[in-house]
């Protein structure tokens, strides 16, 4: 006779991609699994469902939890990966803690303590995961892993991903003979928008051509959000359609079809090595526990060089582009980029610049923007543009020197001139342009999918996009030219002596 138990159980019902990752683990035998999953398709909830397993598996182990910054972890990994996690039973302060030792809570001590705990999630049963940001070297270092769960891995730098977290998931299976998740590697993304996220798609070639030596271990799975179209609101993908900034940010973010590259672009000299990450981590650990979005500022960035004045470079329109930059003598830094739509007005996209950097403590900005910003203001007040923006700064607080007052429109050819030879940083002759990954993702899109052409004036960038009604703008050509224009008025005189015009082809290659 069976004993009567009051033990609830929760039905789980996976969608069609859930399932074959869930098998692909559980039956497969897969320990490196690679998801390139649209949005709405469940990647929070899968990390969720293997974090419960691992933990459940193996008690009292250590495992990691890998976001490119923690800024990324706190703002989005975090908080999904916790709904999930609710879903299937699991509460924070009742099953896990977050950032602090379970231990006064009555929770097993891990097989392995950290030496801090700001940036750990301890469970009940001793088992851990440590956060880990690619973007602090020693976030991962220490840990003995028997796990690893990665979120947003298209965002990740693969060198470093190897040496701060791959070759730390090395645990031996003597502790725990039967776990099938011992030693595994579960990484999760939509498909990448830049250049940087190929590594991820590259894996699938990898395992389709058996590069890998063990390839039968690895598995690439790849699914759109109509997968989980049950879960989610019918309309929900007419207003993704309708509200996304381009088709082909639909496509990718939604439908999962990876974006065609542009070979002809107006920027063909940035790559990679113009991208940097600076987060101040000791900031972001001290919020871990109760922070809210308004903590997000610029106390959260380590590049603001605090004595030196930002520089807020304003493009005009409908919509408004903003970015904001910094000159330190060898190096251009790019430190984050706004902007806003229509019925929101300049005010607006001052106000969100204000807000971002009310914490500094010197106020002190060089204005730039483009000629039309010299315009008479349409309202009839003896103002122009850029007298305006002038205006909101320093009612803000802000000490405001107007560097564009008066200047013309340079010619696209001398924009790309500069701008590429900047960008190549071959010559110490001219800075080198590094621009903040994290706080520039509009920017860094617009920059690569920026096309050129031939014209009879040299080289044009492209601007059918901006006026395509059809399309939103955060990844036309908007930013890019907001992004153009301190730079051309700061170093344009370097091009003495330069050649005076260029082939479309003169920077293709390096």
């Amino acid at each position: 006779m069976k004993r009567k138990t009051n033990k609830k159980y929760r039905e789980i019902i996976l969608n069609a991609a859930q399932m074959v990752a869930f098998l692909a683990v559980t039956v497969l035998k897969k320990t490196k699994i690679y998801l390139e999953w649209g949005r709405g398709t469940g990647k929070s909830f899968i990390l969720a469902f293997f974090m419960k397993k691992m933990v459940k598996q193996m008690p009292g182990a250590s495992f990691a939890l890998v976001g490119s910054t923690y800024q990324q972890i706190l703002a989005r990994t975090l908080p999904s990966t916790k709904e999930g996690l609710a879903v299937l039973g699991l509460y924070e302060d009742v099953d896990y803690v977050v950032g602090k030792n379970g231990k006064r809570f009555g929770f097993a001590e891990p097989i392995q303590a950290p030496d801090k705990w700001e940036n750990i999630i301890h469970f009940s049963n001793g088992a851990i995961f440590q956060l880990v940001s690619l973007d602090n070297p020693n976030s991962g270092r220490g840990l003995n892993a028997y796990g690893v769960l990665g979120d947003e891995a298209a965002l990740f730098d693969p060198d470093k991903l190897f040496y701060n977290v791959k070759t730390t998931n090395r645990a031996k299976s003597a502790r725990f003979p039967k776990a099938t998740l011992l030693g595994c590697e579960i990484y999760v993304s939509s498909t990448p928008l830049t250049k940087k996220g190929r590594w991820f798609t590259e894996i699938e070639v990898k395992i389709k051509n058996k590069i890998f030596k063990n390839w039968k271990k690895y598995a690439y799975i790849k699914a759109s959000s109509l997968v989980n179209k049950r879960n989610l609101r019918p309309e929900w993908f007419d207003e993704m359609k309708e509200e996304s900034p381009s088709e082909l940010i639909y496509n990718a973010e939604i439908l999962n079809i990876r974006p065609k590259e542009i070979l002809n672009g107006f920027y063909p000299q940035f790559n990679k090595k113009n991208l940097y990450t600076d987060y101040d981590n000791d900031y972001l650990e001290g919020i871990i526990q109760g922070y809210t979005a308004k903590d997000l500022n610029c106390k959260q960035d380590n590049d603001i060089v605090k004595d030196t004045p930002l520089i807020l470079s304003l493009d005009w329109g409908l919509f408004l582009s903003a970015v904001v930059s910094q000159n330190l003598k060898s190096r251009y830094k790019v430190l984050r980029s706004f902007h806003c739509y229509y019925p929101k007005t300049l005010e607006d996209i001052v106000e969100d610049f204000c807000d971002y950097y009310a914490p500094l403590e010197v106020k002190r900005v060089h204005l730039y923007y483009g000629h039309d910003g010299n315009q008479r203001m349409k309202d009839g007040k003896d103002m122009t543009y850029g007298d305006q923006a002038k205006y909101f700064l320093k009612q803000r607080g802000w000490k405001v020197s107007d560097k564009s007052k008066g200047r013309p429109a340079a010619s696209h050819n001398a924009k790309y001139m500069l701008n590429n030879l900047m960008f190549k940083a071959s010559s110490s002759r001219f800075p080198s342009i590094e621009i903040n990954e994290h706080n520039n993702k509009n920017l860094i899109i617009s920059l690569e999918r920026a096309e050129a052409t031939e014209g009879k004036n040299g080289i044009q960038k492209l601007k059918k996009d901006e006026r395509n009604a059809s399309m939103k703008q955060e990844h036309t050509t908007h930013l890019s030219d907001a992004f153009d224009i301190p730079v051309w008025e700061l170093f344009h005189d370097l091009l003495d002596g330069e050649r005076e015009s260029w082939s479309i082809t003169d920077y293709m290659g390096e």
